[in-house]
């Protein structure tokens, strides 16, 4: 009976030690969220925000969401955003895309291109360097040349 005791006890940290791994190995920790938002689609051609100019048509967005943490990852990812004027309503006809981070109303910083779908889907997961601080944070999704398609709103 002590032998199955102690086996039980054994099994149940070894059990504990793997789900705790599980938890630490999901993923580093990138501190404080400084921002959860979702995104909206450009809704005037060309609008210039934060003195990064926006796409030549609007876009709409089914979904869009971004997170950004105090050590500089973003996390964003877009569904569904298409022109939402012009011949090819509906679609997107640009291949890659990237996040852009504007910090401080002057500082921007943008991640490396990904791919962006023509249902209009991406997902951009990258690690930045933020200026210190990085006061009133507004991401922003655009083309590989920077003009912004969807925007923190």
């Amino acid at each position: 009976m002590a032998r199955s005791l102690r086996l039980a006890a054994v099994t149940a940290v070894l059990a504990a030690l793997v789900v705790g791994t599980g938890s630490v190995a999901a993923g580093p920790d990138h501190g404080r969220k400084i921002i959860d938002t979702r995104l909206v689609g450009i809704p005037v051609a060309g609008q210039v925000l934060l003195g990064v100019t926006g796409g030549g048509l609007p876009w709409s967005i089914e979904k869009g969401k971004a997170k950004l943490f105090e050590d500089g990852f973003v996390d964003l990812e877009v569904r569904g955003l298409v022109l939402a004027a012009g011949p090819n309503t509906g679609i997107n006809p640009i291949a890659l895309g990237r996040a852009i981070v504007v910090c401080n109303g002057v500082d921007k910083i943008q991640s490396d291109t990904v791919p962006f779908s023509r249902a209009g889907d991406a997902e951009v997961e990258a690690q930045l360097t933020l200026p210190s601080p990085c006061l009133a944070p507004v991401i922003f999704f655009g083309s590989a040349g920077g003009a912004w398609f969807a925007v923190s709103g």
